[in-house]
């Protein structure tokens, strides 16, 4: 006998659809017991479950992570040279995304994060927060991200120790660095950041900053604008499975459905 529990999302801005979790009559905590749930899972049911759990991710993202580290660990994917392959083939996404469902399933259940407080953000904002959460800032940290889009969040969540609202620290990594500028170049450097803070929705300079470096180290050629370089043949020299990831993190809020075509 089965007992469907729904976590219904709070009235929040931008919030995605609050997730379901199907689990065996237990404790009642949900977190505790699907848990358990997967940990005593044959592997043909833990696959035949994952099968089902990949169709609406954004409803089972929790219990698909589970079931994802189960099957890794076990190597329950014969048929596929690596765990890569079977996540990309069998459910039509790249293993980036198959490794943050883990990490917000780990998470949760190693910290025991009460799910009706977590359930409704989704798993594009939980893939950021997990890590940082505890059960003494979830509800703080949960408020903020309501309120936030992926971005902002991510934003918040890298902000040096020390600013209002900075995630919690316990490394000492901020390295402060001093420029000294020419008014002409400190002019450009401010239309700069404005640009790149207005593109990524964020208030922090040095977030825009790295954005910006990085952008400049992909760009083998220099100081070059990036549609200068032909995205085919970068595409190409990449390969798909980095191609794939790339897009995922680029833009985290677009699910894709992949299918691999035999080769001809």
């Amino acid at each position: 006998m089965s007992e469907t529990q729904t976590v219904v999302a709070a009235d929040a801005p931008a919030v995605e659809a609050p997730a379901k979790i199907k689990a065996k009559q237990g404790t009642g905590n949900l977190i505790h017991d699907v848990a358990v749930e997967i940990e005593h899972l044959t592997k043909t049911k833990a696959l035949n479950q994952a099968d089902k759990l990949a169709e609406d991710i954004e409803a089972n993202y929790f219990k698909l992570g589970g079931l994802l580290k189960l099957i890794a660990k076990e190597q329950w994917y014969e048929g596929f040279p690596t765990f890569d392959a079977f996540v990309l083939e069998k459910f039509g996404f790249a293993k980036r995304k198959a490794d943050y469902l883990i990490a917000i399933y780990t998470a949760l259940v190693d910290k025991q994060i009460p799910w009706e407080k977590v359930g409704h953000l989704g798993w594009t904002r939980l893939k950021d927060l997990a890590p940082v959460l505890t059960l003494e800032n979830v509800d703080e940290w949960v408020a903020k991200a309501e309120k936030c889009t992926v971005l902002e969040l991510m934003a918040l969540l890298k902000a040096p120790a020390g600013e209002p609202g900075a995630a919690p620290t316990t490394t000492t990594d901020v390295v402060k660095m001093v420029f000294k500028l020419h008014s002409d170049q400190s002019e450009q450097v401010s239309l700069a950041l404005a640009k790149a803070k207005g593109e990524m929705q964020s208030d922090h300079d040095n977030v825009a900053l790295a954005a910006i470096c990085t952008g400049y180290l992909a760009n083998s050629s220099g100081v070059q604008a990036a549609a200068s370089t032909d995205p085919l043949a970068m595409f190409k020299s990449m390969g798909f499975e980095q191609v794939l990831g790339v897009f995922e993190q680029a833009f985290p809020n677009i699910d894709l459905d992949v299918t691999v075509k035999p080769a001809p």
